[in-house]
Parts: C-alpha cells; sequence; structure tokens
C-alpha cells in the first residue's frame, strides 16, 4: 500500500472515530508499528490530527452520534456483564456520579429498568442524562459546561466547579486503558480533570473496565492505584497482567 493511500485510511478512521492507536492501526492496515508513527507525525504536521501517546485524536468535532455508538458496539456483552454485576452496588437513596462511558450507560439502563428508589444521580452525560430521564424514582442533575461531541458529554471549568462542590455516596466511571506502573488513563485531558474530582468527592468509587483495557496507557492520567479508585469491576482477568498490585490497593470484582 503506497504511503499516501495509507494517510488517507488514518484520516478517514480518525475523522469517523475521533481516536485511534497504533497498535490497532498497524493490523488495521498491515504495516509495522514504526510505520504508522511515520505517518500519525507527517499527518500532524499537515495539520489534520494531534500526536498522543500510543496513537492519535481528531482535531476536528466527532459526530454526536458515531463515536459512541461504535464503544457500545465493542465488548458489549462484556459491559453488560460488568454493569450487571456494579448494578449490586446501588442502594435505595443513595447519590450517585455517573461518567458517561459506555459501560456506565449499559449500568443506567439497568438503573432505569430496575426497581431502586429515590435516588439522586448526577452526571455530565446527555446519554446517561436522557437514559434516566424518564424514571420517576430517580432525580437527575446535569452537569453545565462545555460540550465535547466525541464523549457526548460535558467537561471543562464550569462542570469542574459543580462537581468540586459535590459530596456523594458513590462514583461509577470508565477508563481506557489501565496499566500496572501508569495506573487509569483516558484520552482527553479535560475529561481526566472532571473525572479527578468525581473520584475525589464521593465517599466509595467504582471503576468499570472491561479486559481489554489492561495493559493499555493513554494519553491522560486520572489516578494511580492508590489514588482515589476503591473498586474496579471487570469482566474477567487477561494473562500477562499484574493483578496482584492491583489487589492491593483496590477491590478486584470480576463479573460472571
Amino acid at each position: 500500500m503506497l504511503a499516501e493511500e495509507r494517510k488517507n485510511l488514518i484520516e478517514e478512521k480518525i475523522n469517523q472515530t475521533g481516536v485511534v492507536k497504533v497498535s490497532e492501526l498497524s493490523k488495521y492496515l498491515k504495516a509495522t508499528e514504526a510505520t504508522i508513527r511515520r505517518d500519525l507525525e507527517e499527518l500532524q504536521l499537515e495539520n489534520k490530527l494531534k500526536r498522543t501517546h500510543g496513537g492519535a485524536i481528531s482535531i476536528n468535532p466527532v459526530n454526536e452520534n458515531h463515536m459512541p455508538a461504535q464503544d457500545q458496539i465493542k465488548c458489549l456483552k462484556e459491559k453488560q456483564a460488568i454493569a450487571q454485576k456494579a448494578y449490586e452496588y446501588i442502594n435505595d437513596f443513595d447519590t450517585i456520579l455517573f461518567d458517561g462511558s459506555s459501560t456506565v450507560l449499559e449500568l443506567c439502563k439497568l438503573v432505569a429498568k430496575g426497581d431502586k428508589k429515590g435516588i439522586i444521580v448526577v452526571t455530565n452525560s446527555l446519554g446517561v442524562a436522557n437514559v434516566l430521564s424518564n424514571k420517576k424514582d430517580i432525580t437527575v442533575i446535569t452537569i453545565g459546561g462545555e460540550m465535547r461531541y466525541a464523549i457526548n458529554s460535558t467537561v471543562g471549568q464550569f462542570a469542574e466547579r459543580v462537581v468540586k462542590d459535590l459530596r456523594v455516596e458513590k462514583t461509577f466511571m470508565g477508563v481506557n486503558g489501565i496499566d500496572a506502573s501508569y495506573g487509569y488513563s483516558i484520552t482527553f485531558f479535560e475529561e481526566a480533570s472532571l473525572k479527578k474530582l468525581m473520584l475525589k468527592n464521593a465517599k466509595e468509587t467504582f471503576v468499570l473496565a472491561d479486559h481489554t483495557k489492561f495493559g493499555e496507557t493513554y494519553l491522560a492520567k486520572v489516578a494511580d492505584f492508590n489514588g482515589g479508585v476503591h473498586n474496579l469491576v471487570t469482566d474477567k482477568l487477561v494473562k500477562d497482567f499484574d493483578y496482584e498490585f492491583i489487589k492491593e490497593n483496590v477491590n478486584l470484582i470480576v463479573a460472571g
């Protein structure tokens, strides 16, 4: 494949999804990771994307409905299993912070169908607010701020000021990567700042992450393993990952 053809495919993919990884592009385009990194550097010089650790992100707004739908399709059964397990930790009259991650959205679907009463939900996610909007026994408070279409959620200083003044029983959130040395990470800095506050201002915290997130690192760090995450809910354990290190600091919950 010619370099220009490969770069065109990379540009097309990142404009569709908002974020790409070197490892995934290498498999997709059947090129070495060194070649992909060189392509990304050239595309950045052409102002077509922005390089990140392990990949790149789009500099253009992503279609509001596209990226979340694509993310939900990936590992959907695993995310539903994680959501089912996490649902067991929600009680009547809880005050809860939900982020806009796809696994948390699956959890919110269970909350909407369930019989939990008196719950107050605070969220920066339009998707979460929409799922819970018709549930009479649940109060939904949306966090204002700058709209980030790639994640269908609000971020920024206004959103952070709101969360800073909150104190909730529980926070449920997702991450893009979990690495034994780097901790929990995601793609966007603005979202990471808000997630840090969500962890800080909850009595008990839950990260929901399927097995594909382990061993991955992204640009924006959310927390260390001793940095505010109390519970980590996943669908299964994978080989070649140091879970013992996690268990020393976090309650590891495996669905299934």
